[in-house]
């Protein structure tokens, strides 16, 4: 069952008038117009929850943000979905190749040119294994990268894939500057280079990331394209610091915070709250590479065990939803009859009796940032009132990310943003056995048969249906418990104007100003 609570969340910001303006800014290919008498210049502080590890699009998991201030691709995705021209001017698909003809005169930051051989180069490098990006096998089904001339690059395929564009339109098709990667090597996720607005300035590591316009930025028109002069993201892990930076003008918005924290600061005349569609997916990770949940009675038990409205409730005050899975209510694969496990003391019970295993122990691994610890510790109590004893380890976020990927335990709380570009960017990195966030471990040759063909199947109402089916498979597995969705509402001074919005709520900085207040 899912708890809406869409009404409670509009009253609650009906007496804030919203300035932003959410939208694409862009016309028939990516270039952005530029709001009519915007107040230009001035640098944007940003509370930034989620400190990257690397801005190297092509190694990167998270933070596409950030990645969307330096990097260009070849096509872009609008908020509505539709696929538009970016670094590509046009493109022709002839089945079994696309051919792209690139805009003239763009140049990275670093002065050197935006051509076939630099587009070549980062398509390349996504698809060499020895680069170990988690994005190759979103362009697996590019067979040859070909250099037709200095404008024009051609990609060879070996299958039809009708999702390619849309990868392409994100990390996995950045376009990075060769010369960069050659001369930073190993650190040039420390130092990026790309053809984005933004330039990088410095990264102080636990404090900020400071970048500055690019004064040649192609998507401008003469030059006026970044309209802020510079953003300055500050690693502020803490909502309540949060909180207190944002009433005193210490940051400008925030990435996120928890809805406890948004209802505390809903009476400030001077913020502004935007319920733009975006909910953060909570989610309890079994491992069954060992330990107690490669048993599947386990495994069963604990998600019986499982009180998540009582978990949302505590975490997330009114301000949440309930759902199955990754799925939104509004997502087109969403489906509400997975059969996912009611909370069921007495069945949790029965399946622990049954299961032939002895393990009782559970190490539950979380990130050090609210409300995760408190996820972490009503699972704890739950988990222990059938049987379990459970134990918690809390983790700074590069600790936390190292003991996810080499299945260091026993549940692991996480959460993604939702919705994604594609249902196949919701959960094949998380489900298939060959995904790059595969933290449970998981080899199951039924879930990946299931997704590939969800993946390759071509209209909508098909997909739907096929993505019905692997999250039925992943429900009834109990392969994770999808604990709740908080609705995630854009906190921001009020006088912060037009951001733009990726499909999924990634931002777009480019036009962004600070309203000319008289």
């Amino acid at each position: 069952m899912m708890r809406s609570t869409m009404r409670r969340t509009s009253l609650l910001i009906a007496a804030v008038v919203t300035t932003l303006v959410v939208g694409t800014g862009c016309g028939a290919d990516a270039t952005p117009n530029t709001p009519d008498e915007a107040a230009g210049g001035g640098t944007l502080v940003v509370g930034y929850d989620n400190e990257p590890v690397t801005l190297d699009p092509h190694l990167s998991v998270l933070n596409r943000t950030l990645l969307n201030l330096f990097f260009d691709s070849l096509v872009r995705q609008e908020r509505d979905g539709e696929i538009v021209g970016a670094l590509a001017e046009s493109w022709k698909d002839n089945g079994d190749s696309i051919e792209f003809v690139l805009r003239d005169g763009v140049k990275f930051s670093d002065g050197t040119p935006v051509n076939a051989d630099a587009v070549a180069f980062s398509l390349d490098r996504v698809l060499d294994p020895e680069t170990a990006s988690p994005k190759s096998s979103f362009l697996s089904s590019i067979d040859d990268v070909v250099v037709v001339d200095d404008s024009t690059v051609r990609l060879d395929l070996n299958r039809a894939d009708p999702l390619l564009l849309t990868y392409l339109a994100h990390e996995h098709g950045a376009i990075v500057s060769p010369t960069a990667v050659e001369k930073y090597g190993d650190d040039f996720g420390r130092h990026p280079v790309g053809s984005g607005p933004w330039i990088f300035d410095s990264w102080t590591s636990g404090v900020e990331l400071k970048i500055e316009k690019n004064p040649e930025y192609w998507g401008g028109q003469s030059g006026e394209l970044p309209l802020l002069d510079g953003v300055r993201f500050r690693f502020i892990t803490d909502p309540n610091v949060l909180k207190a930076e944002l009433q005193t003008g210490g940051v400008d918005i925030v990435r996120l915070l928890p809805p406890t924290v948004v209802a505390e600061l809903q009476s400030d005349p001077q913020l502004a709250f935007d319920d733009i569609g975006l909910r953060r997916s909570y989610y309890a990770s079994f491992n069954v590479t060992g330990g107690p949940f490669a048993d599947a009675d386990l495994r069963a038990a604990a998600a019986h065990a499982i009180n998540k409205e009582s978990i949302a409730s505590a975490a997330a005050g009114d301000l949440y939803e309930l759902a199955p899975s990754f799925a939104t209510a509004n997502d087109w694969f969403y489906s509400d009859d997975l059969g996912q496990p009611s909370f069921d003391p007495t069945q949790a019970e029965a399946s622990l009796a049954e299961s032939s295993s002895s393990e009782r122990d559970v190490e539950i691994v979380v990130r050090r940032r609210d409300p995760d610890p408190l996820i972490a510790e009503l699972l704890q109590s739950q988990l222990n009132a059938v049987g379990f004893t459970a134990r918690i380890e809390a983790l700074e976020a590069a600790a936390y990310l190292e003991r996810l990927k080499a299945h260091d335990f026993d549940i692991a709380i996480g959460v993604i943003d939702v919705p994604r570009l594609d249902p196949t960017l919701t959960f094949n990195p998380y489900f298939s056995s060959t995904g790059a966030n595969n933290w449970s471990g998981l080899a199951d040759e039924e879930l990946d048969k299931l997704l590939t063909t969800a993946g390759q199947t071509t209209t909508q109402e098909e997909r739907a249906a096929a993505y019905v089916e692997v999250q039925r498979h992943i429900v009834e597995q109990n392969y994770w418990s999808f604990l709740y969705q908080p609705v995630n509402l854009l906190v921001h001074a009020a006088d912060v104007e037009d951001i733009d919005l990726d499909v999924d709520g990634e931002w777009r900085l480019e036009r962004t100003h600070f309203a000319d207040v008289e």
